[in-house]
């Protein structure tokens, strides 16, 4: 399930599908040789993300344009999908070359593990570089029981919704708190249903989620028009040191004057989990293709903003290399671009 980021994106939509709709019937993943209008023999890429309504089919768009504006050898056609994984199944499948998916479910494909487990990957991915992430919390209202995630044993909880990566990756960070996954209630609530369904009572918690720590999607500013005294649930450092010791997850302490909206209490930061989304690449990506999409991308970042605003990020060379997997492999041409831009990959 993809989430939709409804927050004006600044996208210059009649550009890009315009840019790509001229290639979309053309390009097919991973081929060679001229397209047609006088090509030249382009090394055509397929992009999938996610849905036309999300922030990642739409700086996959931007980049797709830019990339076809600014090369004589490499086109992308950047197409929707229904999310990441199934962006990752058609990579796997050789029917994408560029696909995208946060770094729990990518240490799953590469250890065979969870969905994985019976019917795994045949192709070795490689990260490529950092997409977006997404920061979740959890919240109740202020009058509620419920202090800490150590307190959530029979209430009602809404940990993102169903098939989304920030439901995986909530659920394993609340595995290393002291109530297990079958002592609480969780529900199926869509995000546009959480508000309500904490206001009336039928959810004791609900998600609180962060585009790249600092956009706040519309459902989440109902939920605190709607829940006025709605606060935080708290992540004591018990818990948040045994997530910190789990190679799998990740999460940070963040102040309360740079993430607003719930209440606080008497703690003047709160933990919150990491959902980090990478882009990836088949290991056998051709190396000097896929450095000249990098360097493209890294030359033309004010363009890519035209597209969707969350692309300005990209503009930070730590924040493209800063939170990859440590345990996935990084494909070639992103070590080298990475050490060009100087910016360090942990790895």
């Amino acid at each position: 399930m993809a989430i939709c980021v409804v927050m004006a994106p600044r996208m210059n939509r009649r550009k890009a599908l315009g840019t790509i709709g001229s290639i979309g019937t053309v390009a097919l993943a991973g081929c060679t040789g001229p397209l047609g209008g006088g090509g030249g023999g382009r090394t055509s890429l397929t992009m999938m993300t996610s849905t036309e309504d999300t922030a990642a089919y739409q700086m996959s768009q931007g980049l797709a344009a830019v990339v076809n504006e600014n090369s004589d050898n490499v086109q992308i056609s950047a197409r929707p999908g229904d999310g990441a994984k199934q962006s990752m199944r058609l990579l796997d499948q050789e029917e994408a070359d560029i696909a995208y998916t946060d770094t729990l479910n990518a240490t799953r494909i590469a250890n065979d593990e969870g969905d994985y487990s019976e019917n795994s990957f045949s192709s070795n991915i490689n990260q490529v570089f950092h997409y977006y992430d997404i920061l979740g919390g959890l919240a109740t209202q202020g009058d509620s029981d419920i202090e800490t995630v150590n307190d959530l044993a029979g209430a009602a909880i809404s940990p993102n919704p169903v098939g989304t990566a920030m439901r995986d990756v909530m659920l394993a960070h609340l595995s290393h708190s002291e109530v297990s996954e079958d002592d609480m209630d969780l529900l199926a609530l869509g995000y546009g249903e959480e508000a309500s369904a904490l206001s009336e009572g039928r959810a004791d918690v609900v998600s609180d989620i962060r585009i790249n720590a600092s956009l706040t999607p519309s459902y989440v500013q109902e939920q605190y028009s709607i829940n006025e005294d709605a606060r935080l649930v708290h992540w004591p450092d018990s818990v948040t040191s045994a997530i910190e010791e789990d190679p799998n997850i990740t999460g940070a302490h963040y102040p309360a004057e740079d993430i607003e909206g719930p209440d606080y209490g008497d703690r003047t930061e709160e933990w919150w989990t990491e959902t980090v989304y990478v882009t990836f690449v088949r290991e056998s990506m051709d190396e000097e293709v896929l450095s000249e999409v990098l360097n493209i991308m890294w030359d033309n970042v004010d363009s890519l903003t035209e597209y969707h605003s969350m692309a300005g990020a990209w503009s930070d060379a730590s924040f493209l290399a800063s939170k990859l997997h440590p345990n996935i492999p990084l494909h070639p041409s992103a070590e080298s671009f990475f050490e060009e831009i100087g910016a360090n990959t942990g790895q």
